[in-house]
């Protein structure tokens, strides 16, 4: 059963693909456009003043965060956009449900394809990090992908549930201010998240791209395996939670109770 299903999601994975071949290199400039410029403007601005951070200089400190940064932002600039565009503006949902697949098929082809979008932005942003020396654990690259596709996973699924319950493009404000910005201020991608309070911290542990910065940033650089081996276990339960609930909630969006 559940073969079948990840086989019908991966048609509409196929859908997505094909559309994106019509314009793959300005999507890819644009998803990974901004974290680029965070990384040498903060690297070579910051970098001047801040000489260590986390016992390696800045710039490669935040070079792990800003691979997280990249997946991040693709997958979840893809699933609220351009989902909705295709659920809302175009109807393709509505024309898909036309045929075999159902709801459940369609939001699990658009989350293997925002978690697809995130994976590749984030291996773009990783060779761009070899190029300038800030990495050189190559054995590490199929675990970093690993964890950079669990993230893709987890920030489409919860964006889905967004897009959902959205009602026009300008809905996604509340989204990017209230979940996207503090994500990338808060969970380690710019400054070790010691330097904040405890319980503040602590409080963005319930957001999937702390756990992912953590686990880079140990892939990268070593240290404590404690708190990636809890970023690995959140993300075990934070996917299937968020595909479960997205599903839940574009469904009721599509097929109204009687």
């Amino acid at each position: 059963m559940m073969k079948k299903r990840i086989l019908r999601g991966f048609r509409m994975w196929q859908r997505n693909v094909d559309v994106f071949k019509s314009h793959y290199m300005a999507s890819i400039i644009g998803n990974i456009g901004e974290p680029i410029l965070y990384l040498f403007g903060f690297g070579a601005g910051l970098g001047a003043l801040v000489k260590n951070a986390g016992g390696v200089s800045y710039m490669e400190f935040i070079a792990p965060g800003m691979m997280a940064a990249a997946a991040m932002n693709a997958a979840a600039f893809e699933c609220t956009f351009g989902a909705y565009t295709r659920m809302a503006e175009q109807k393709v949902y509505e024309g898909i449900l036309a045929t075999p697949l159902s709801v459940e098929d369609i939001v699990l082809g658009e989350i293997l394809w925002g978690a697809t979008k995130g994976l590749m932005s984030s291996l773009i942003m990783l060779v761009i990090l070899m190029l300038f020396g800030l990495f050189d654990k190559y054995a590490e690259i199929p675990l970093i992908a690993l964890n950079m596709a669990a993230l893709g996973l987890a920030i489409s699924s919860l964006t889905m549930c967004v897009t959902a319950i959205s009602s026009s493009y300008e809905t996604f404000n509340y989204y990017f201010t209230m979940f996207l910005t503090p994500m990338m201020l808060f969970t380690g991608i710019y400054f070790p998240t010691e330097q904040l309070p405890k319980w503040f911290s602590s409080a963005f542990l319930l957001f999937p791209t702390a756990h992912a910065v953590n686990i880079n940033r140990y892939l990268f650089h070593g240290g404590s395996a404690s708190m990636p081996i809890l970023g690995a276990v959140f993300m075990g339960v934070f996917i299937p939670f968020g595909i479960w609930l997205s599903t839940r909630m574009v469904k009721k969006r599509l097929i109204p109770a009687p």
